[in-house]
């Protein structure tokens, strides 16, 4: 049965609302050199290690629940001839040793079911005054619009409210790499040309017509109230 992320991914070599030149100066402030030695916890395809590790030189352990993903991203390590190990781990199962220059979660916070485990457990990858770097949704607007319905796995903060969360776990966000509608248009309507290709070519697929609806919610929905309610940064903390 084909899974609903790997149809719709497809095409993304980047899985979240950013781009190849603020992945780049995530680098740069991150202070990353040939030396060094990054985790990537919910890597997916393996974008930003890969891109990261041609750039820079830098050497990453990427963790990857999915068996899909993780493939994908191994035969993009072989292409780039790059030093990058993909571990394919639940990250609670993954263990975690302060033997790290930097530590990263790019929109994967639900592996450790929530952004202050999730800061918590990068915290214990890197030394005192170490960095970690997590990218995070955030609302816009406050309050929502009164016919606006939030959806499972949303319950997100304001902008300032989510630093605040951030620095409860005992970590202090020294900058951040916001998403622009550009990053954001890039990544959702390359999910809608996926799944279209996808659609096309598996039309007798049992799992048709569910992909088909599914597809159509999340893009309306994008472009009624998403596009402009919802913003996406990477945040940049200091243990």
């Amino acid at each position: 049965m084909p899974w609903w992320y790997d149809v719709v991914e497809a095409r993304h070599e980047l899985q979240n609302p950013t781009s190849p030149e603020k992945i780049r100066l995530l680098g740069e402030r991150l202070g990353l050199g040939p030396s060094s030695h990054v985790l990537d916890i919910g890597s997916g395809k393996g974008g930003p290690a890969v891109l990261l590790a041609r750039e820079i030189g830098c050497r990453i352990t990427s963790v990857e629940r999915s068996p899909e993903f993780a493939a994908v991203a191994r035969e993009r390590v072989r292409e780039a001839g790059v030093e990058v190990e993909v571990v394919e781990s639940d990250a609670k199962d993954f263990r975690i040793e302060p033997v790290y220059d930097a530590a990263l979660c790019l929109g994967a916070s639900f592996a450790f079911d929530g952004l202050v485990p999730t800061v918590e457990a990068l915290a214990n990858a890197v030394p005192s005054r170490g960095f970690v770097a997590v990218g995070e949704p955030y609302w816009r607007t406050w309050p929502l619009p009164a016919d606006f319905e939030v959806e499972e796995g949303e319950d997100f903060l304001t902008l300032p409210q989510t630093v605040e969360r951030f620095e409860s776990a005992g970590v202090q966000v020294v900058t951040l790499i916001a998403s622009s509608h550009d990053d954001w248009d890039r990544y959702e309507s390359l999910h809608w040309l996926a799944l279209e290709e996808w659609l096309a070519a598996n039309p007798d697929d049992p799992q048709a017509e569910e992909f088909r609806e599914r597809g159509c919610h999340h893009r309306d929905r994008y472009l009624r109230w998403i596009r402009d309610l919802m913003g996406w940064a990477i945040f940049i903390c200091r243990t």
